[in-house]
C-alpha cells in the first residue's frame, strides 16, 4: 500500500495538529517497513523532524497550507494528479483537508473538532463560514473520516449528518517527553526565566476566546485573595485570533506582577513549566480531543478543566471537572486543589495513570487500519 500524507501542517511554532502529523509519521516510522509513504510537505520540515527510512519519501510544494483559498485549489485540483503519478493509493489528511476532485485514489482525512458550528462566536466571521462550508464538504467526500474523540464523531454525526459507519474515532496521545519530574528535579531555572516567584497554576494554549481566558484571570484574582497572594497564574501561549479582549482584561485587573504572559513556549520548557506547577488549569469552553490537559496529566500535574466537549471523555476521572461559565466554580476549584498536598497528589498520581492509556503506537496502528480499510 503507497500511502500518502499532507504534513504541510508542520509549521513553527508547532500548533496542535502539527504535533499529531509529528507524532504519527514518527511512529509509523518505527512501526511500519512494509508499507511506502510519500510526506508532502511545504517546508522541509521533515529534515530535522523524521529519520531517512527506505520506505519514506518526501515531496515539496511552494503552496502553504495557510493559504486556504489558493493551498485549497492547489490541494483540489493539482494535487490528484501528483499522487496518481506517484503511485499512492490512499492520501491521508490529517488537518481537514482532502482533494475534493474524485478519483482513483482513496481518501482519508482526521477532523479534529467543529468549532465552526459548534462555537462560532470564538472565530472570525469568514474563517467560521468558510470551516463550515469545507468542513460538510470533506466529511461527505472523504471515504473515511477520523477523529480524535467520541465527542468530535457524536458532532459530525448529530451537524452535518455523516454517517456513523464513516467513522473512526482514534485517540491521540501525548510525546513520550512529557514525563513526571526526575527525583530531587529543582524548577529554579526555569522559575527565574519566566519570573516566576515560587508556586504558580498554568495555562498552556492560544491566546483566543474558545480558551476563555478572560474566565481564568477573572477567577484567579478571586481565589488569590483567598490564597494570601501565595500564588501566580502563568499563560504560557501566542496570541491567536480575536486576542484584543483578553489583553484588555489582563489590564483591568491590574495584577501583572501575579499573572505571566509567557507568549509562545517551546517544548522543552513548556514540560519544565508543567513539571513544576502545582496545577494546570485549563476552563476552555470547546476541544475536539484537548491534549494540553493529558500532557499536564502525564507530567504528573494535577488539572483542572471544563465538564464540556471531549475533556470528560479525555480525563476521566483524573482531573477537577469545572463548568467553565462560573468564575466562583473555576475560583473554587483553585482554592481546593491548592489547599491540601495529599489531594494534588493523588490527582497527579491519577493523571499519570490516565494518559497512560493513550498510546502513540495505538493511534498509528488503527490509523493504518482505516487506510486498509478504504481499499
Amino acid at each position: 500500500m503507497k500511502i500518502g500524507i499532507d504534513i504541510r501542517t508542520i509549521n513553527k511554532p508547532k500548533s496542535g495538529v502539527g504535533y499529531y502529523v509529528t507524532n504519527l509519521i514518527r511512529k509509523f516510522q518505527q512501526i511500519d517497513r512494509c508499507n511506502e509513504y510519500c510526506l508532502i510537505s511545504n517546508n522541509g520540515a521533515y529534515k530535522s523532524e523524521f529519520q531517512n527510512k527506505p520506505n519514506f519519501s518526501h515531496c515539496t510544494t511552494r503552496v502553504s497550507n495557510e493559504n486556504h483559498v489558493i493551498g485549497d485549489i492547489w490541494e483540489s485540483l493539482y494535487l490528484p494528479h501528483f499522487l496518481e503519478r506517484k503511485g499512492v493509493e490512499v492520501f491521508h489528511g490529517p488537518a481537514f483537508m482532502i482533494p475534493l476532485r474524485r478519483g482513483p485514489i482513496r481518501t482519508v482525512v482526521t477532523i479534529h473538532d467543529i468549532v465552526a458550528y459548534r462555537k462560532p462566536e470564538t472565530v472570525p466571521l469568514k474563517y467560521a463560514l468558510y470551516m463550515k462550508f469545507l468542513i460538510r464538504l470533506v466529511a461527505n467526500r472523504a471515504d473515511r473520516v477520523i477523529t480524535p474523540s467520541m465527542c468530535t464523531k457524536n458532532d459530525l454525526v448529530d451537524r452535518l449528518n455523516v454517517p456513523k459507519n464513516k467513522i473512526d474515532v482514534i485517540y491521540e496521545a501525548v510525546s513520550s517527553n512529557f514525563t513526571p519530574p526526575d527525583p530531587g528535579y529543582a524548577p529554579d531555572e526555569i522559575k527565574t526565566k519566566f519570573g516566576i516567584r515560587d508556586r504558580y497554576m498554568l495555562f498552556a494554549g492560544n491566546l483566543e476566546p474558545r480558551k476563555n481566558l478572560i474566565r481564568l484571570m477573572e477567577a484567579f484574582d478571586l481565589a488569590s485573595k483567598k490564597l494570601n497572594g501565595q500564588y501566580q497564574l502563568v499563560i504560557s501561549g501566542k496570541k491567536g485570533w480575536l486576542y484584543r479582549d483578553i489583553l484588555r482584561t489582563y489590564e483591568r485587573l491590574n495584577r501583572s506582577n501575579d499573572i505571566i504572559l509567557t507568549n509562545y513556549v517551546n517544548e522543552k520548557d513548556l514540560i519544565k513549566l508543567y513539571q513544576a506547577a502545582d496545577m494546570f488549569v485549563f476552563p476552555t469552553l470547546y476541544e475536539g480531543f484537548g491534549l494540553p490537559p493529558l500532557e499536564a496529566m502525564a507530567c504528573g500535574t494535577p488539572v483542572i478543566t471544563s465538564r464540556n466537549s471531549s475533556l470528560p471523555e479525555i480525563t476521566g476521572d483524573a482531573a477537577v471537572l469545572i463548568n467553565p461559565f462560573d468564575i466562583e466554580e473555576i475560583s473554587e476549584a483553585m482554592v481546593k486543589v491548592a489547599s491540601s498536598d495529599s489531594y494534588r497528589n493523588e490527582l497527579g498520581r491519577m493523571g499519570i495513570q490516565q494518559a497512560g492509556r493513550f498510546s502513540w503506537t495505538n493511534t498509528a496502528l488503527k490509523t493504518l487500519e482505516s487506510y486498509r480499510s478504504v481499499l
